[in-house]
């Protein structure tokens, strides 16, 4: 069973990394030269790594998504991760809170279609505490899509949990979709480059006991399926109608 994420109420500072642990503001223009970057970004973290972990995305392979299909998907997952939080911590969701939840999908933002089949069990109260536990984490996805609308500044070195307080005065303030302005392919293409390789150290220290230099590996597992989804258009379970789709079931091999 995984952990759990801590609630809004409790979350700590999402507050970004020393500056020697952030990403580098280079950004490659080849898989290699992406891979080489990040290399460089572990080897001045002290993050273990491997040569021998496969390229990712050339740049030409990746379909970019729409703004409008990124906000809407940033807008579901961020209704089913309330409605998850109060399935934890009160055993069920009210209904008032299903209420709230199809108000604030389908009359503020006109989205209700777009749910996952997930997020859907969630938002209507059908969901086990335990899928509930494992939607909250989708705080780390939603922030991952969050930088990628230009929304967060910079995806900082992930060993602590985002700042779920930020993301909750976002999406609760007001239509913020005149703010969006997506990344280009090449500066997500780097971040996931970089979560993949960094998911690898957390992957190989839980394997043999070892030191990943503090990363925390759900954290690094629910960003990296984030910045996937972005870069997976069109690829056989982007389909959100699906059971095992893409945003509720990214691929995450190392």
């Amino acid at each position: 069973m995984r952990s759990e994420i801590p609630s809004s109420i409790r979350v700590g500072s999402g507050s970004a990394a020393p500056r020697s642990r952030r990403s580098a503001a280079k950004i490659g223009k080849t898989a290699q030269e992406r891979k080489d970057i990040s290399i460089e970004i572990l080897k001045s973290q002290g993050v273990p790594f491997t040569l021998h972990l496969p390229l990712r995305y050339e740049t030409d392979e990746v379909a970019p998504r729409e703004k409008d299909e990124v906000i809407a998907r940033a807008i579901c997952s961020y209704a089913a991760i309330m409605c998850a939080c109060s399935i934890r911590d009160e055993g069920k969701l009210a209904d008032e809170d299903k209420q709230g939840a199809q108000g604030f999908l389908d009359n503020r933002y006109g989205c209700i279609d777009k749910l996952t089949r997930m997020e859907r069990r969630v938002t209507q109260g059908e969901a086990s505490r335990d899928e509930a536990v494992n939607m909250g984490w989708k705080y780390e996805s939603l922030w991952a899509l969050m930088w990628a609308m230009g929304l967060v500044e910079e995806l900082s070195f992930p060993s602590e949990i985002c700042d779920c307080a930020f993301v909750m005065d976002t999406f609760s303030g007001g239509d913020f979709s005149a703010r969006v302005k997506l990344r280009d392919t090449d500066e997500i293409l780097q971040a996931l480059d970089l979560i993949y390789r960094y998911h690898w150290a957390c992957v190989n220290a839980r394997v043999h006991g070892s030191d990943c230099a503090g990363l925390n590996e759900e954290v690094v597992m629910e960003r990296r399926g984030g910045l996937e989804w972005l870069c997976c258009k069109g690829a056989e379970n982007d389909n959100l109608t699906d059971e095992y789709n893409a945003w509720d079931y990214p691929d995450l091999n190392t």
